[in-house]
């Protein structure tokens, strides 16, 4: 093969890893907060103050939606040990290794779904509805 051939294909493969990755990028997530990263003290939220939150009807739509297409075997985060696999029973066991129900606003779930610490960036900021449906979830103590 010549020299010129070796560079061409070089380009080409480089070229569509670079492709891949921007495809794969997920630029609507928004930058993490400053204070992302800071362990609450307040013992926990109090959710939105609705009715009672369950994980199948409430918290398992929005992590298949904000979460899944990366959490999940072949994902671009199937290496973590939080995957989805989209059944409410089988996600229910990966979902509540990541709370603290003595302490909700600490719970990993919520600090990695606002970034901190988290390879995607901000899934669910702290002031949006999903973040405080997951939060109200946990704090009435992360039922099925």
């Amino acid at each position: 093969m010549s020299s010129d051939s070796r560079i061409q294909t070089r380009a080409a493969v480089l070229t569509a890893m670079f492709a891949l990755a921007l495809g794969c990028a997920d630029f609507e997530r928004g930058p993490v907060a400053a204070d992302a990263g800071a362990l609450p003290t307040d013992g926990g939220g109090e959710g939105d103050g609705g009715g009672a939150v369950s994980f199948a009807s409430d918290a398992h739509p929005l992590l298949t939606t904000g979460c899944q297409s990366c959490h999940r075997n072949g994902g671009a985060a199937g290496s973590t040990s939080f995957l989805l696999t989209g059944d409410a029973d089988a996600d229910y066991a990966a979902a509540i290794s990541l709370t603290d129900t003595s302490n909700p606003s600490a719970s990993r779930l919520l600090r990695k779904s606002s970034g901190a610490g988290h390879g995607g960036g901000a899934v669910y900021g702290e002031g949006t509805p999903e973040y405080q449906t997951l939060l109200a979830w946990i704090s009435g103590g992360a039922q099925p």
